[in-house]
């Protein structure tokens, strides 16, 4: 399988669905901001400008 940034955007997101998404149901219920799930929700973030970046970079011409 030949990995290339649709893969990767999709992976990203679903890391920010899962990881975003429980951070902000723990947060409003509890007021806590838990270290796993912001460690998450921030690869998923920094994934999906590294793979917007590459997606840019390697446009087909």
């Amino acid at each position: 399988m030949k990995v290339n940034a649709t893969y990767l955007m999709r992976l990203a997101g679903l890391i920010i669905l899962i990881f975003g998404g429980t951070l902000v149901i723990v947060y409003s219920q509890t007021g806590e901001v838990l270290m796993d799930q912001l460690i998450g929700t921030s690869i998923g973030v920094v994934l999906l400008i590294g793979s917007f970046i590459w997606r840019m970079v390697k446009k087909p011409e």
